[in-house]
């Protein structure tokens, strides 16, 4: 997984010159790294996951949590979404539609 400059990092060790990618917007890896060669592997989108690759703009950074916790498959499909339309809209209802997907503590 990278984020942002991040990704700059993989670029320099040709992470990404094979592989469906993003970053911070066409040409920001050419500018921080001479010696990319993904342009055409490049997707213009805020986060992009694929081949057990996820990367994301600054600005795909909830996007890019919730690819990384489909990946670990920490949640199931029903509270991953609730939790993502959450943290992404604000709206309660989105809130208590996560808390209904969780297991209960009942002891």
């Amino acid at each position: 997984c990278a984020i942002c400059r991040a990704t700059a990092a993989l670029a320099n060790f040709g992470l990404l010159d094979q592989r469906p990618h993003t970053s911070n917007g066409p040409g920001f890896l050419e500018m921080v790294s001479p010696d990319y060669n993904g342009q055409s592997f490049y997707i213009d989108k805020p986060s992009v996951a694929e081949n057990n690759l996820i990367t994301a703009s600054c600005t795909g950074a909830l996007l890019w949590t919730k690819h990384i916790i489909e990946y670990l498959d920490v949640f199931q499909s029903d509270t991953l979404e609730s939790w993502y339309k959450y943290f992404s809209t604000g709206e309660p209802q989105y809130f208590f539609a996560l808390m209904q997907t969780l297991p209960s503590e009942k002891g």
